[in-house]
Formats: C-alpha cells, sequence, structure tokens
C-alpha cells in the first residue's frame, strides 16, 4: 500500500517559462522512453502549458526545437499541449525546447500529466477501465521512482468530455461509484466490480486521466 503525501501525482515537474526560456530535452526524453514502452501503450504523458497557477492555455508565440545542426518548430494544441518528438537522435544532440512569448505574457506552468492516448468507447466495460487504471497505476510509479511509496494508489478513472455529460449503468453496484460533473465523469473501480458490467454515456469521452485515492 503506498502512503498519501501527494496532494497531485500527475504533475512530476513545474518551471515558470518567460520570453524566451529554454528547457533541455533530456528531461522530457528520459520521462518519453518510459512512458513510451509496450506496456503502456494505451497511454501517454502530455506537456501541458498553462498559465500560472491555473488550467488556461499559456500564451507562447513560438516553440522551436533546437541542436548544434538543426532547428525545428514545435506544435502546442489549443488546450496548451506541447507536442514533442521522441528522438534518440534529438537526445544525443543535447537539444533544446525554445518558447518564445510576447513581452506582456503571463508566466507559464510546465506540467506533466497522464492521459489515454485514444477516446475512450462511449459503451465501456469494467474491463476496459480496468486495463487503463493498471497502465496509468504502473507508469506513476515508474515515473515517481522510490517516490512511488508516497503516492496515492490510482482508484480509477476521470473521463473527460467536450459537453456536459450523463452516465448510465444496468448494473447497480457499478451506477453507485459513477459520479459526472458537468463535463466530466468520476468512476472509481473497486475489487468488488464485476469486469462484465458496462457503463454507457451520453456523449463519447474525449479522454481518460487516472483518479487518485484519497487519503
Amino acid at each position: 500500500m503506498k502512503y498519501y503525501a501527494l496532494a497531485s501525482a500527475l504533475v512530476f515537474f513545474t518551471g515558470s517559462a518567460l520570453a524566451d526560456t529554454v528547457f533541455n530535452y533530456d528531461g522530457f526524453y528520459a520521462r518519453m522512453k518510459k512512458s513510451e514502452k509496450v506496456e503502456f501503450s494505451d497511454i501517454t504523458l502530455a506537456f501541458m502549458l498553462q498559465k500560472a497557477g491555473t488550467n488556461e492555455p499559456c500564451i507562447v508565440d513560438r516553440a522551436l526545437i533546437t541542436t548544434d545542426i538543426s532547428e525545428a518548430a514545435l506544435t502546442i494544441a489549443g488546450n496548451g499541449e506541447l507536442i514533442l518528438p521522441y528522438d534518440d537522435l534529438l537526445n544525443s544532440r543535447k537539444a533544446l525546447i525554445v518558447l518564445q512569448q510576447p513581452d506582456n505574457a503571463d508566466s507559464c506552468d510546465l506540467n506533466f500529466k497522464l492521459r489515454s492516448k485514444m477516446p475512450v468507447p462511449q459503451q465501456v466495460s469494467v474491463a476496459q477501465l480496468r486495463k487503463l487504471q493498471s497502465q496509468f497505476d504502473e507508469l506513476l510509479d515508474s515515473l515517481a521512482g522510490l517516490g512511488k511509496y508516497w503516492l496515492p494508489d490510482v482508484s480509477g478513472l476521470t473521463l473527460h468530455f467536450g459537453a456536459e455529460v450523463m452516465a448510465q449503468s444496468t448494473d447497480t453496484t457499478f451506477q453507485q461509484q459513477l459520479l459526472c460533473e458537468q463535463m466530466r465523469c468520476r468512476i472509481q473501480l473497486p475489487a468488488s466490480l464485476a469486469d462484465t458490467a458496462t457503463v454507457e454515456f451520453s456523449k463519447v469521452p474525449d479522454h481518460a486521466t487516472p483518479l487518485l485515492q484519497q487519503p
């Protein structure tokens, strides 16, 4: 059993990003090297650039990845996710990530978080959800190293949607583990739930993130 010393295990590093901020690529690469293993094929590690102290995307004019012989533009998604290549050569050439912001822009936090790679089916079974839960739990432990003994367990999933959502299960026990509020549903997955139990959502989920057990 892990101890519950952290309020959130989804954020592994937070740094301030101002105009022309530079990050070493090797820190990102080391984390991606773990998340790219075949046993974590259904989940990914997302790098989020957000206005300091908020969940809002930060304003970045341009993002680049550079080495001594190359320079390439990086994509930042509308939600603030920085899309990075997983590349041995970039790592060996000591690549740098350069963020260029307007002079008057708010500072940004850089957060690392886990999410599912693909949308979750609109009708999904407990067995499918447990597979994601297990991968999240194992990858969190791998990323945390010795700190895994102080991490909370992944007790279920939070499903995120593009609009307000409702959920319904024909399994009464499963229905009691569902809590949907506005654009997300929290799902607890205790061992007592049958793997064959299913839930159907009024919308197709966009992605899933780990739900951490409360102390």
